[in-house]
């Protein structure tokens, strides 16, 4: 039986279950935890800044040698319920050698909150950074966002998040990078993941970044790997032509091969298209 477009309930789940396509997946997981811990030896860090009162609600800060530069904000993915920003600080790499900060963000998972607070979340760190941009020495008026899988999902729901109600100027983002983004919460509601994360039909109207095309046109980068489920490029594909159709500058960075977490390893390579599109974007500004 047909349980989301033309999928029953096992290939749906199969589409979604991305840990299951990648053999040796938990090795790409320490890989990134003990690249990180390398990382945050060798870089200046200012670790677990508080911007909330939960031992989640924090984020790591990786300071330029200069005042007054951009802020790139990373939000790690984990399907909003796994993962940690410690396992990402390898991403900081290309951002930092150009003179770039960056904050890698943590937040409440589900099951312990639901998508609202999630979102939430996310929404006070970005808010945060920015009443804090003296201090750490950045400037406000040019912070970005980027984020992975669950992040994606949220850098797309940051990019249109209304910033008046957080006390912030409208246009505090000029840029956003979605890398295997989850623009439509409804498979997510409909599949196996939907047991942890507890998504509502109420949610998904609320949260989908398909619903919610950002009112500031700001520049998006978009990305996904190359084998990874149908499910994913169609996502894509379909917010891609959303903000095409809004009249947003949308470019796509094309990978050829890579599984869904090869795609956030680009964003740390020094080398590769992805940091090159991001700091292109960071540039322009």
């Amino acid at each position: 039986m047909s349980v989301y477009r033309n999928f029953n309930q096992e290939e749906l789940d199969k589409q979604y279950n991305v840990r299951a396509g990648i053999p040796g997946f938990q090795d790409i997981f320490k890989r990134w935890d003990d690249t990180s811990a390398a990382f945050r030896r060798q870089h200046p860090v200012k670790p677990d800044l508080a911007y909330g009162g939960h031992a989640k609600q924090s984020l790591d800060f990786f300071p330029t040698a200069s005042r007054e530069r951009p802020l790139l904000v990373f939000i790690h993915g984990g399907y909003w319920q796994s993962l940690d920003k410690s396992d990402f600080s390898f991403v900081a790499a290309p951002y930092l050698q150009r003179d770039i900060n960056v904050a890698v963000v943590n937040y409440r998972l589900a099951p312990e909150v639901g998508m609202a607070e999630i979102v939430r979340d996310n929404q006070e760190a970005v808010a945060w950074l920015y009443r804090h941009a003296a201090e750490l020495g950045f400037d406000p008026h040019r912070i970005f966002v980027s984020g992975h899988s669950a992040g994606g999902h949220l850098t797309a729901t940051l990019a249109g998040t209304d910033w008046a109600s957080f006390g912030v100027p409208a246009d505090i983002l000029k840029g956003g990078c979605a890398i295997s983004g989850l623009y439509d919460l409804e498979p997510i509601r409909l599949c196996y993941l939907n047991q942890v994360v507890g998504l509502t039909t109420a949610d998904v109207a609320r949260y989908s970044p398909v619903h919610h095309v950002p009112k500031i046109k700001l520049p998006m980068i978009l990305t996904v790997g190359g084998d990874e489920s149908p499910e994913y490029h169609r996502l894509q594909r379909e917010y891609q032509a959303l903000l095409d159709e809004c009249g947003f500058d949308v470019q796509v960075v094309v990978q050829e091969r890579g599984h869904h977490f090869d795609a956030v390893d680009l964003l740390g390579d020094p080398n590769g298209a992805l940091a090159a599109a991001v700091l292109r974007m960071i540039a322009g500004t």
